[in-house]
């Protein structure tokens, strides 16, 4: 008879079945009966394996394969920051109502644009991490109202990759304003992958993003573009976007859905409204909560669901990672569901003047009068390097901060190794980055999607 030991698991019960966890990110689902014998060290014959197979409970021999499991499941932690985010401009020429960024208007000249001198300092930081995967993301603003800064960090990049030998990918995110055939082809000849804005149909799309012209006519425009050029150069990329819900969204939750299908973007992200930048300030106007956001996703996953039945593509950003982060060994490294999260160990923001920061939200929330000297600057790039940001004080405070196994109600949850808490969140709404994530609207969205996912594809 083999002697087990029973490892530290999580338990959530959803009627008659148990859904077990452990840190390694391995789950199984024992009935009541089997759930009783196991809490009594006894099993079924059926019962211990799954038990072995999920190293709920371990011997001599799986015990070096279930620390091998644990370590996979956390290697991002100390890899090195694989995700660099530069914002090349604060301008943007739109007036999005729901912006989370401190943005400037496009006609106030150059001084909020990153100059070739700092966007050289730049790319030299984000080649001192030691990861051997990075990304590098253009943000703004709107960042091809700085384009000839955009072409240098791409060119400089692949000339210092020469050298290096990373496997190395670009992305901008882009509202598609000044997109041009040109671009669209320097874009794809250098491997930038696309992501814009589409937040539904022109009586949804238009009302969260004004712009002087139709801005939706645009984005559809150049999703169409960018997509037959794909298909013409026989290449698997596609254009992706995202919709930012606004209290006006909520009405249209099958017009937003049929949209995305429509336009052959196969993953919607139903995302909630975050509460920075300039979106403070119209907060009142625009914002709805957690219960009518999550009626929302709900109704908003199931009418995917009878999409997919009826052949559409088109698939749930959410439930395919929180699907991924379950059944897989290694986890998808998703900054918002991550313990610690990705501040400055995961991604690493590059503001237009230099300045560097542990992640977007923490850019988004800087008060820039204090620079250096923000709660959440790292530093800047001329002056430091990239050991000085991730040895910096502040972010091990975040890291921390973040770490949810220090709090109880975490650390008991069945969903521990799979979620994660946002410490910039929580200064914005509190004034301090350490809350229980028990009372965060983060929370209990967070629990409500993954009791969702768990219910419907794993018991």
């Amino acid at each position: 008879m083999r002697n087990f030991l029973t490892t530290k698991h999580r338990t959530k019960k959803f009627g008659d079945k148990y859904f077990l966890t452990n840190d390694s990110g391995r789950y199984c689902v024992l009935t009541n009966e089997e759930y009783d014998l196991f809490r009594k060290d006894c099993f079924t014959a059926e019962s211990e394996k799954k038990l072995i197979d999920s190293y709920m409970i371990v011997d001599a021999g799986n015990m070096v394969q279930s620390l091998e499991l644990l370590n996979e499941r956390n290697n991002a932690i100390f890899a090195g920051t694989s995700l660099h985010i530069i914002v090349v401009t604060l301008r943007c020429n739109m007036n999005c109502q729901y912006c989370q960024v401190a943005r400037r208007y496009f006609n106030e000249g150059n001084k909020y644009d990153m100059d070739k001198e700092t966007a050289k300092h730049t790319v030299d930081r984000i080649f001192e991490t030691p990861n051997n995967n990075i990304t590098i993301e253009f943000q703004g603003g709107e960042p091809t109202l700085n384009w000839d800064v955009m072409k240098f960090i791409i060119e400089y990049a692949e000339t210092k990759n020469k050298e290096a030998e990373k496997e190395m990918g670009f992305s901008v995110v882009s509202n598609m304003t000044t997109m041009t055939d040109e671009r669209m082809k320097y874009l794809i000849d250098h491997n930038v992958n696309i992501c814009t804005s589409l937040d539904g149909p022109a009586k949804v799309h238009n009302v969260n993003r004004a712009y002087k012209e139709d801005n939706h006519a645009q984005v559809v425009k150049w999703i169409k573009k960018f997509n037959d050029e794909y298909k013409k150069r026989r290449m698997t990329e596609r254009i992706s976007a995202l919709p930012t819900l606004t209290r006006h969204s909520l009405k249209y939750m099958k017009e937003i859905i049929d949209e995305y299908v429509k336009n052959e973007v196969e993953v919607i992200h139903l995302r909630k409204l975050t509460k920075l930048g300039f979106a403070k300030a119209a907060w009142d106007k625009i914002s709805y909560s957690a219960d009518e956001y999550l009626d929302f996703w709900h109704k908003g996953v199931e009418y995917i669901e009878k999409l997919k039945l009826e052949g559409k593509f088109i698939n749930s950003r959410m439930v395919m990672m929180v699907e991924e982060k379950i059944r897989e060994d290694k986890d998808i490294d998703y900054m918002d569901w991550r313990s610690p999260c990705g501040f400055g160990i995961g991604q690493i923001v590059y503001d237009y003047d230099g300045l560097v920061y542990g992640c977007d939200e923490s850019r988004m929330f800087a008060n820039k009068s204090k620079g250096v000297d923000d709660v959440f600057c790292l530093g800047n790039v001329k002056d430091n390097y990239y050991e000085d940001f991730t040895k910096n004080s502040k972010c091990f405070d975040c890291v921390v901060a973040s770490t949810i196994t220090k709090y109880e109600c975490c650390d008991n949850c069945v969903y521990s190794p799979f979620c994660g808490n946002c410490p910039v969140l929580n200064y914005a709404d509190k004034g301090t980055m350490d809350i229980n994530p028990e009372d965060t609207a983060m929370c209990k969205c967070s629990m409500f999607i993954f009791d969702f996912i768990v219910k419907k594809y794993f018991l």
